[in-house]
């Protein structure tokens, strides 16, 4: 029978945990704090565009370095009062979420500027969700998320907090192990921006692999309903507005991404380039979760590490880059727990992005700063978030191989010390 603990043995454990939760909670207010610095200095940079709200918008936004879609749609929709619904007398190039989001805010008073405070506002809510679910992630850290100085340029750059927060508690849920929430934010999610579709097959893997049968079956249920029941209404009543967002970006070629730096045409090379890499990262993450599972390793981790391997490599290969991607591969870094160093590489690379990405708009695409600068930033951004993602490969695979490789893999080493020993 082994002796109960001994009482200085428990205090110094106590104190442990007490130290590391006050550690954590400071840590979290500090990001908070730099979240929220960030987001102040975005708006007001991003906001001086509401005086040019129209035809102009876009162009002067380059020429400035704070260009948002936000203000630019709202110009095309609702400059002067008009408020058509979405998909019904609106074709949207976005997901239905996305689309109400967008639509909502016309009915805020004060044009272009209300708007914008309104949609921002809302964003910050976003990520103030987002890093609270983070915080509540064992291992994972919120600021490479709330921290990053990328905020200032690409929060209000776009809608993207929206799908991140549902990530973000998706990933919570399932690792409290209620699954039918976990399905419901990752039905959502799908139904703002289809990046958050990389949550599924590795939660799917985990709960096959499993003991527990009913979980994928509320997962299921919860995913699959919850998709039809805010899609389903639209694309009866208005299905070619409705279908336009999979239609549009399926006739895209490569646009500011690194196959437009190699120059590979659009064609079935194109399409095979961009989506290869995702299916064999998702397929990669699913199996290697559900090994964990039946290794008896951290299931929920894996499940994130998967998550985070397939956005990287997904934002890292699409034949499409939006300079907001950059959100998404920052949401894989802090559901991973990234290094350091690469969060400070990767931020520099972002900001550096934003403003080429801008000015090359700026500057007409001169072929010269094309060529020697824009072009060059997308094949270094690509190798960074490449960097990133092979991170997160080695501690899924890791996580694979579960506690007893682990074991394995140190008991040579202590039989070594027992001979000498000896």
């Amino acid at each position: 029978m082994g002796h109960p603990p001994h009482p200085a043995s428990r205090d110094r454990s106590r104190a442990a945990c007490y130290s590391l939760a006050v550690d954590r909670r400071r840590s979290l207010a500090l990001t908070a704090a730099l979240a929220g610095l960030w987001l102040a200095i975005g708006y007001l940079n991003v906001a001086r565009g509401a005086a040019h709200a129209g035809a102009g918008y876009r162009f002067w936004s380059f020429q400035h370095h704070c260009y948002s879609d936000v203000i630019a749609l709202h110009g095309d929709r609702y400059l002067g009062g008009a408020h058509p619904l979405p998909y019904l007398e609106d074709r949207i190039e976005y997901p239905v979420l996305l689309g109400l989001a967008l639509w909502l805010p016309s009915w805020v008073p004060g044009g272009a500027l209300g708007y914008f405070t309104a949609t921002y506002l809302f964003l910050a809510a976003c990520l103030a969700c987002a890093l609270l679910a983070l915080a509540r992630l064992p291992g994972a850290r919120p600021w490479w998320l709330g921290a990053t100085p990328a905020l200032v340029f690409y929060a209000g750059l776009n809608w993207d907090l929206l799908p991140i927060a549902l990530v973000a508690l998706a990933a919570l849920a399932q690792e409290r192990g209620r699954m039918g929430a976990s399905g419901a934010a990752a039905a959502l999610g799908v139904s703002a921006k289809l990046f958050p579709a990389t949550l599924v097959p590795a939660a799917l893997a985990a709960l096959a692999a499993g003991p527990r049968p009913r979980a994928l079956l509320r997962y299921a249920a919860a995913l699959g309903g919850l998709v039809l029941l805010v899609n389903l209404p639209f694309a009866l009543a208005a299905p070619e507005n409705w279908s336009w967002f999979f239609r549009f970006n399926a006739g895209r070629g490569a646009e500011n991404s690194i196959w437009d730096a190699l120059a590979i045409p659009r064609g079935p090379l194109l399409e095979a380039l961009s989506a290869g890499p995702l299916a064999a990262s998702a397929l990669a993450g699913a199996a290697a979760t559900a090994l964990a599972a039946r290794r008896g390793g951290d299931v929920a981790r894996a499940a994130r590490l998967a998550t985070g391997l397939a956005l990287l490599v997904w934002i890292a290969t699409n034949k499409i880059w939006s300079p907001q991607y950059a959100l998404y591969g920052f949401l894989a870094g802090a559901l991973a727990a990234g290094p350091a160093a690469l969060f400070g590489a990767l931020t520099a690379v972002s900001i550096w992005d934003f403003h080429v990405a801008f000015e090359v708009r700026a500057r007409r695409w001169e072929p010269w700063f094309r060529d020697h600068l824009f072009h060059p930033t997308a094949i270094v951004r690509t190798l960074l978030w490449l960097a990133l993602a092979a991170v997160i490969a080695r501690a899924l695979w890791r996580e694979a191989r579960g506690p007893a490789a682990d074991a394995r893999a140190v008991s040579p080493a202590v039989d070594r010390e027992g001979e000498r020993a000896r």
